[in-house]
């Protein structure tokens, strides 16, 4: 009888490596829940002393963490998971300190549902409503905490043009707080859409910001003499959209400059080529671009 015990395969380590690296993970699972329970304790400690005040989202304080963190970040795991883990715990915290509503105007962009969705997270509750104006009628109603509207376009008629509203103020006083998508990497099977967010809030700081004006004009007053009269006032001009309607004596401008700017800054009273003071209308955080995003 022949000796098959050569025949036997050689003993493979592989599968007690593979248990010890699983049994590895596990305790680092175990380790990251402790964690994420000690956060929220503290977000419920925070809730009890007081907490935020009026519309409980900090779209620059969020950005500035994302940034802190997305700057020590190294390896092998996508940045654009670091971003989504902290979006779903934004969205965590919120529930823990009462819950927010969001109302998304989605008629003319059928996917800011799912750009809000995206960046507030599968928890909150959302308001889809056909137009801007009944979106914004929410916050002037407090049936929602923030609006997600449509990014301005020269193509907008009247109703759509939303953002001509906030110049005229109100009660409560609305103000653009944030920019969406806050990552700019898009990819197959995410929303591809563009948004603000308005909301009842001043804007807070992240660390890079821009804001955005708006200005009355002639119906004639051309777009180098919007970004003119602003340059020399002493603002870093981006973009401009013109607003002008026909048979009209008053026109309209948009315009994006760098930086957090203060409704009261000193130097929107110097302009003087315009029909009125300009306003501003609010800020937000600059998104992640791909720079931002490569490594």
């Amino acid at each position: 009888m022949s000796d098959t015990s050569s025949m036997s395969p050689p003993y493979d380590a592989a599968p007690e490596a593979l248990a010890r690296l699983r049994a590895e993970i596990d305790a680092l699972d175990e380790r990251l829940h402790d964690l994420l329970m000690d956060r929220a304790e503290i977000i419920e400690r925070v809730t009890r002393d007081g907490g935020k005040r009026g519309v409980p989202i900090r779209p620059g304080r969020e950005a500035s963490m994302l940034r802190r963190l997305l700057a020590r970040h190294h390896g092998a795991l996508p940045p654009q998971t670091i971003l989504r883990i902290w979006r779903e715990l934004f969205s965590g915290a919120l529930m823990i300190e009462g819950g927010l509503t969001i109302a998304v105007a989605d008629g003319a962009q059928a996917e800011l549902p799912a750009v809000a969705r995206e960046h507030f997270g599968p928890l909150t509750s959302l308001r889809r409503h056909r137009t801007s104006s009944q979106a914004l009628a929410d916050l002037t109603n407090s049936a929602a905490h923030a609006a997600v509207l449509p990014l301005p376009s020269d193509e907008d008629d009247d109703q759509a043009a939303w953002w001509v509203g906030l110049m005229h103020g109100g009660v409560p006083r609305l103000a653009i707080v944030a920019k969406l998508p806050f990552w700019a990497r898009r990819t197959e099977g995410v929303p591809q859409a563009g948004a603000y967010v308005v909301a009842s809030l001043t804007p807070d700081p992240s660390g890079s910001d821009r804001s955005l004006i708006g200005i009355e004009i002639a119906p004639d007053t051309s777009t180098a003499r919007i970004a003119g009269l602003l340059t020399e006032a002493g603002f870093d001009v981006g973009s401009i959209l013109p607003r002008r309607a026909a048979k009209r004596e008053v026109g309209y401008a948009l315009a994006d400059v760098e930086g957090l700017v203060a409704r009261d800054d000193p130097r929107l009273a110097t302009i003087t080529g315009f029909l009125a003071t300009p306003v501003i209308l609010g800020a937000y955080a600059v998104p992640f671009g791909a720079a931002g995003l490569s490594r």
